[in-house]
């Protein structure tokens, strides 16, 4: 009982001591649930050199596409006067765009936007322009098919197909002025080109 009784005034002078020598500071409990809190690990935050690489790589296609589809707009006119003409190379014209606007639809639906900021509205409006501006290609070669079967004796202006190109060219341009306007900031951040709705 003696050996009992100096322990616990041993541990009593231990506890004064600390107490009196440390006045400010208090006495950390080291039991079960009463541990010091682990600090959280630091949040990772998206403007990392890997998202921003991420980001700019996701900008440059879209950059190559806009380059291409803006080659065939320019082309069209071209085809279009020529075929009215009933120049042969007009109507082979107006299919090899036709069938490269198909080909930049299809990559414009399969781009990865996630590292972009608003990517989805960027792609979203971009995939309409290019749907929009095919569906307009395909009515223009029915009707430069047929202009042509006819000797291109028929009035262009009233050709059923004629208008329906005009009207989805006019539709797909709303959507150009959507994503030119969505895209313009991404354009700035990248250095890339700023597309204006008649380029693209």
């Amino acid at each position: 009982m003696l050996i009992s009784l100096a322990v616990a005034l041993l541990a009593f002078a231990v506890t004064w001591w600390v107490v009196t020598a440390n006045p400010s500071r208090p006495i950390q409990h080291t039991g079960a649930g009463q541990g010091v809190a682990p600090t959280s690990p630091k949040t990772r935050t998206e403007h990392t050199p890997e998202a921003r690489a991420s980001a700019r790589r996701q900008a440059e296609a879209i950059e190559e596409l806009l380059s291409n589809s803006s080659s065939a707009r320019s082309d069209l006119s071209d085809a279009i006067a020529a075929a009215g003409r009933c120049d042969p190379k007009g109507l082979e014209a107006v299919r090899d765009i036709t069938v490269s606007r198909r080909d930049q639809l299809a990559l414009a639906k399969a781009l990865d936007v996630s590292a972009l900021k608003g990517g989805s509205r960027i792609k979203d409006a971009l995939v309409d322009a290019l749907d929009l501006s095919h569906d307009a290609d395909i009515a223009f070669l029915a009707w430069a098919g047929r202009h042509a079967e006819k000797n291109c004796a028929g009035p262009v202006g009233s050709d059923r197909d004629y208008r329906r190109g005009l009207e989805r060219s006019e539709a797909a341009q709303k959507a150009k002025t959507r994503f030119a306007a969505a895209w313009r900031p991404i354009a700035r951040t990248y250095g890339l080109t700023a597309w204006q709705p008649g380029q693209i």
